[in-house]
């Protein structure tokens, strides 16, 4: 197993240990697993809005989003003006 970041890391008092400052941005959660040497193992795990799913589930979709964005990157945009006129008003 190679490793990209390695630290040591001590307990509090209370057994707990600070993974902080190993966390990339966006991390919500991680699944521990003990393997056989008795190893911890953390899986990170990021989580999206329920509403988000969908596109997550629709390949076709995601492909289209992903796309989208490369081309955002590059500066491949093109102004169709403003959806104002689009937006139903709260009243």
């Amino acid at each position: 197993m190679t490793s990209v970041l390695s630290k040591t890391l001590y307990p509090d008092n209370k057994g707990r240990v600070c993974i902080g400052s190993l966390i990339e941005e966006g991390i919500s959660s991680f699944r521990a697993y003990v393997d056989k040497k008795h190893r911890i193992i953390l899986e990170p795990f990021v989580e999206i809005p329920a509403q988000e799913l969908w596109v997550h589930k629709n390949k076709k979709a995601l492909v289209s989003v992903k796309k989208g964005l490369e081309q955002s990157a590059k500066g491949k945009t093109k102004s169709l003006g403003s959806f104002a006129k689009h937006l139903k008003s709260k009243s």
